[in-house]
């Protein structure tokens, strides 16, 4: 079963208020207007700590209307009754920011893509989550890590047998160190403008590059092979004819 908790008094309070400015969630709303009477579903918000408790609870489905779930600084609002259609919202100082409308039961399924997602949006700023730019590119990579369950501490990766790309949180911040092949292969983090997540879009990039690269001279080297091996075998036929000539 799932590890979750119920959201503070204070926490439920601005979720039940933002919810009023969505037509599906808010009092006497979209399902409710022909038969007020009907409006039955409260609001219930729990706060969970774990990806794993997080797919769990994503995978189980058949959520009512208005059951929602916290994570960090991220709060998934079921807007349709039994379905799988989560309103997203990032915190922002003391309000919230809504910014997406999510089916998660099929992401639940892969816990690497589900890290992914939930990591990109934690990671990404308001204005990045705004503009739906908030999910780093799909790869061959694995994404580990609980992808900071709490505001101040937690850690997420991104790896494949190549690359390694950490982040950690704590009260002084986010941290992301990289481990690559070469310094050629190392995306440059400090240039101007560039946000974090940017950074990890960006050396994801370059790790794609190395993989691409790779097969192509790997591919490069079958084919050498291959011609020399044709050749030698064009030599040994050669030479067969010829001793069978010379008989």
């Amino acid at each position: 079963m799932y590890n979750m908790v119920p959201v503070t008094a204070e926490e439920q309070e601005s979720l039940e208020a933002i919810c009023q400015k969505n037509g599906w969630l808010k009092r006497s709303g979209y399902d409710w207007q022909d038969d007020p009477y009907l409006e039955e579903y409260p609001y219930e918000f729990d706060r969970c700590f774990s990806l794993e408790d997080l797919s769990d609870f994503f995978k189980a489905g058949n959520w009512a209307i208005r059951q929602g779930v916290v994570y960090g600084d991220l709060a998934f609002i079921q807007q349709v009754d039994g379905g799988d259609e989560w309103w997203t919202l990032k915190q922002d100082g003391e309000t919230w920011v809504p910014f997406e409308s999510i089916g998660f039961k099929r992401i639940a399924g892969d816990i690497s893509e589900l890290t992914r997602h939930v990591a990109g949006m934690r990671l990404a700023t308001i204005d990045e989550c705004k503009h739906l730019d908030y999910l780093p590119p799909k790869s061959d990579m694995q994404w580990v890590g609980n992808a900071f369950p709490y505001l101040d501490d937690g850690w997420v990766a991104a790896r494949n047998c190549d690359f390694r790309i950490h982040v950690a949180l704590n009260r002084m911040g986010k941290l992301l160190t990289v481990n690559a092949p070469s310094e050629e292969y190392m995306a440059d983090q400090a240039q101007e403008g560039m946000s974090l997540l940017d950074a990890i879009k960006s050396q994801v990039e370059r790790a794609v590059q190395y993989k691409a690269e790779r097969m192509t001279e790997s591919l490069a080297d079958r084919t050498q092979a291959a011609l020399r091996a044709s050749e030698n075998q064009q030599r040994a036929d050669r030479a067969s004819e010829s001793r069978e000539t010379a008989r």
